[in-house]
Formats: C-alpha cells, sequence, structure tokens
C-alpha cells in the first residue's frame, strides 16, 4: 500500500485500495480492517513526505529553469503568453466555460463539383488522441459515425478523415519519417484526425502550425479564409485509471506482445532490460511505463531522457492547453454528453438527421487469448491480484498523477457544462 502514497488526492487512494482489497478475502472483517488502517496511516505518511518533496522540487526547477524555458509549449499550444493563473476555482471554472462553448466545423465552397450547396471542410479541425485501451476505438466509432452523417446532411459536405496509429509500427514510421509521402500528405490535407501516436511528432505531420499562409496576406485575414489549414484544431483526448487501463491492455495482447508470459514477470524482464525474450515490438512494452504520459509529452528530446518533473509538467500543461477538453474512460457516458456539447455535429441527434450516432463499446478483450494447452484461452480475471497490481502502480507513477488531475479537471470541465450541479470533494 505504501507504493501508491504518491499519489496526492484522497479521491484517488479511495479508487486505488478498492483495487487493492477487490482481491482480499471479503468474509475476514477483522483482518481487513486491520490492513485498511495500516493502508491509509502509510499512504497519509507517505503523501506528507512527497507533497513536501514535491513543493521543493517545483521551486527549484523553477528557479533554475525561469531563464531557459523550453519551446515545446509554445510550439503545442502556438501562443507566446504563459498558462494563465486563477485565484479561485470560479474563476477557472468560468475560464473553462468560455473555452468549452460549441465548436462548429468551418466550411467554405469548393468548385470540385457542380452542387451549389456543395461543401469542404477546412484542414486542421478536430484531433483525437487515442490511448490504447481508454476506449479510443469506441470514440472513434462516434467520430465515424458523426462524420458520415455530415456527409449525408443537406450541404454534403467534403470531409477529409484520417486514421494513423504507431502500433502499425512499420507503417507509422514511414509515414512520420517521409518514406510514404502519400501517408503524410493525406494527413496534412485531413480536417479530422484520429491519432494513436505521441503529441512530439505531430508536428512532422503538419499540424502544429499554419505553414500555408501566404506572405502577401494578413494573419487576420488568413484566420477567416477557411480554404486555408486551422493553424489551431480542437482536440480531445480520453484517459483512463493506469491499472485498469494497463490490465485490460495485457488482456487484450496477451499472446500477440506479451507471448502469454504473466504480466508480474513481463515486469520483471523489463526491470532486467531482457524483454527481448517476449517480444521485438517496442510499443508493446511502452503501453506498459507511462504510456498516458509518454503520448501527452510534447517534447522533441527523447522520453526518458528528460527528468519526471518535467515530463509530467509537460503532460498536464498539454491537458490544461493544448486540449480543448478531456474524457474519462470511467465517466463513459458524461464523456459522450461533453462531447456533444462541446461538438454539436457529434451529439447523439443532430437537425436535420434521421441518423443516431451513440457512443458504442468496441474492443473487448478476446474470448480466446490462446495461451492456455493446445490454444485454449487461459483466464485472465476482471483485477490483477496484488503482487501485478503494485508492480503496475510502482512502474506507472507519472501516469497515476496524471490521472488524478484528470480526474480533477474533468469535473470542473462538468460544472462548466453544468453537467454537475457544484463542486465537490
Amino acid at each position: 500500500a505504501c507504493v501508491v502514497g504518491n499519489l496526492p488526492k484522497k479521491r484517488h487512494y479511495q479508487t486505488t485500495l478498492s483495487l487493492m482489497f477487490r482481491t482480499m478475502i471479503a468474509n475476514d472483517k477483522k483482518k481487513r480492517s486491520l490492513i485498511e488502517a495500516f493502508a491509509y496511516f502509510c499512504l497519509l505518511s507517505s503523501f506528507l513526505f512527497v507533497s513536501n518533496k514535491t513543493y521543493n522540487v517545483q521551486a527549484s526547477v523553477a528557479e533554475k529553469n525561469n531563464a531557459k524555458k523550453t519551446v515545446r509549449h509554445r510550439t503545442l499550444v502556438n501562443r507566446e503568453s504563459d498558462e494563465p493563473e486563477f485565484v479561485n476555482e470560479e474563476q477557472y471554472i468560468e475560464y473553462l466555460s468560455k473555452k468549452l462553448t460549441p465548436q462548429h466545423l468551418n466550411t467554405y465552397p469548393t468548385s470540385n463539383y457542380s452542387e451549389d450547396n456543395r461543401t469542404a471542410l477546412q484542414h486542421h479541425q478536430f484531433l483525437h488522441l487515442h490511448h490504447m485501451k481508454t476506449g479510443g476505438t469506441s470514440m472513434n466509432g462516434l467520430l465515424q459515425c458523426a462524420i458520415s452523417r455530415s456527409r449525408k446532411t443537406e450541404k454534403k459536405e467534403q470531409i477529409a478523415y484520417m486514421n494513423v496509429q504507431e502500433c502499425s509500427e512499420e507503417r507509422y514510421r514511414n509515414c512520420r519519417d517521409g518514406a510514404d509521402p502519400k501517408c503524410r500528405e493525406r494527413i496534412n490535407e485531413s480536417a479530422i484526425l484520429s491519432y494513436c501516436a505521441p503529441l512530439m511528432d505531430l508536428e512532422k505531420f503538419g499540424w502544429m502550425k499554419n505553414n500555408s499562409i501566404d506572405e502577401g496576406k494578413q494573419e487576420e485575414e488568413a484566420l477567416e479564409d477557411f480554404s486555408l489549414p486551422n493553424s489551431n484544431p480542437h482536440a480531445v483526448t480520453v484517459l483512463r485509471h493506469p491499472v485498469n487501463r494497463i490490465w485490460s491492455m495485457f488482456r487484450f495482447r496477451t499472446k500477440s506482445c506479451y507471448s502469454c508470459t504473466p504480466l508480474i514477470d513481463v515486469y520483471k524482464l523489463i526491470d532486467a532490460n531482457q524483454t527481448e525474450e517476449i517480444t521485438k515490438n517496442n510499443n508493446c512494452i511502452t503501453q506498459l511505463l507511462n504510456h498516458q504520459t509518454r503520448n501527452l509529452v510534447s517534447s522533441q528530446h527523447e522520453f526518458d531522457t528528460l527528468p519526471d518533473h518535467e515530463l509530467i509538467e509537460d503532460a498536464l500543461y498539454n491537458i490544461k492547453n493544448y486540449f480543448t477538453m478531456i474524457g474519462l474512460t470511467e465517466e463513459m457516458n458524461d464523456t459522450a454528453k461533453m462531447v456533444g456539447k462541446v461538438f454539436p455535429w457529434m451529439a447523439e441527434t443532430i437537425p436535420g438527421s434521421n441518423l443516431t450516432c451513440a457512443m458504442p463499446h468496441r474492443n473487448a478483450s478476446p474470448r480466446n487469448n490462446r495461451c492456455g494447452p493446445n490454444d485454449t484461452h487461459w483466464y485472465l480475471p476482471p483485477h490483477p491480484d496484488n503482487e501485478t497490481l503494485a508492480a503496475i502502480i510502482a512502474h506507472n507513477q507519472l501516469d497515476m498523477i496524471l490521472y488524478e488531475q484528470a480526474v480533477q479537471q474533468f469535473h470542473y470541465q462538468k460544472v462548466a457544462l453544468d453537467l454537475d450541479q457544484a463542486i465537490t470533494e
């Protein structure tokens, strides 16, 4: 239980502890109460130590790095000012209320078709950052339904959509590094992008800033010209509790990624730098190590070369500033409601169409992972055992901190959108 002491919120303690106690014997009430008392004492002690350490580190970092702030935040957010400061929660919620106003798709007339009402969408309008096993495939299902529906409305919109995933390792690498120029061209010319890869690679696909503005045009004019790529796309991502996400990932790719090796042994191989015994696909391994933080870091430096405080600072900054909104896998119904309010074209129903687009449930774990005798199914329970749970937490401290902050951000979004009536602890 002391492993979880790095997590700074009571709500998160309860989430993590509940995962641990599900695997304990529920009938032994005396034993359980003693364990719970010890666990909370240990967590409180660790919290006091880590909080003090965190504040000291933050002060030290601010003092040492004020004069040499990196440009990674400016590259993503495309602005010169720092993150706005807020005196209290009410001010921040007011800021979010303005940020979360309905965002409609920008279109412009096209001469490619004879119909007078034919329009095309401005490039670089909407980005979905997909982390594997967070409900991203379900989100993509909603997105594709909304696109199909928009194409059938009276406007008959041309919608350039692209889906790129780093899990298709060779295809992704060829696209990112320029070996497949047609792939990069399709991504750069897309209006809507489903992107399952790190933010740090986005610039290589042309989605970071507007390079298409003619020198003779003023910036204000270019912003009103929807035939040019949007320089500030709206972005959405869905995050999940790291323990749930990683265990789901392991159950989903038990054989193809991990060669039917128990997850606790996979972590032992990671610690011993011997993962080639089970896989040559590095993406399978990075999925188990602060993967959500890795995806949200926009620094051009190698992830493993940066100190933890820089990584989490960068990821949290991007959550609050680059993304229009974030969702939670554990709150998928409310996430779908948020998406529909902020992006009306993705709402369950829209005027002028009889097609309903609800959030589907996709990409469940296989019924037969072929890891049992004679390619039968190896049963894996819904939750990991205590030893595996501790290993997941120990190897994903940044994702645990990230998720706690995401839960808080999601709550503020609910209040800002009137999906929650009051701020609660």
